[in-house]
């Protein structure tokens, strides 16, 4: 996840999904396969690369609010799909990982 991107803006046909968040940086691109209910990174010039939905939380935090919502609405309407629950406990996992992790940042000694 800590792989440098070049920024870039990806046109309408470099998007695989039609689901994405798009970072305005240019960087660390997000789609959401609907029909696997599942998370990719998309890079320029590789294939999208499948992502635990706790890592694409880690990886996107500012869009954590749109993951949530993605996962929640693919696991509902695909309640019956054994993946449905591992969606949604993977998406609290990295929500859980985000707060910690900020929880961690806040309390450390400011270094100057």
């Amino acid at each position: 996840m800590s792989q440098p991107e070049q920024p870039r803006q990806p046109g309408p046909n470099d998007l695989p999904f039609a689901t994405h968040l798009i970072n305005p940086y240019g960087d660390r691109h997000l789609g959401f396969n609907e029909d696997e209910g599942r998370f990719y990174r998309l890079w320029e010039h590789r294939r999208p690369e499948p992502l635990h939905a706790g890592d694409a939380i880690l990886l996107r935090p500012s869009g954590i609010d749109q993951i949530i919502k993605f996962a929640v609405i693919w696991a509902t309407r695909h309640a019956a799909d054994p993946r449905s629950d591992a969606l949604v406990d993977r998406v609290a996992a990295g929500a859980r990982a985000v707060v910690l992790r900020f929880t961690q940042a806040a309390q450390a000694p400011v270094q100057r």
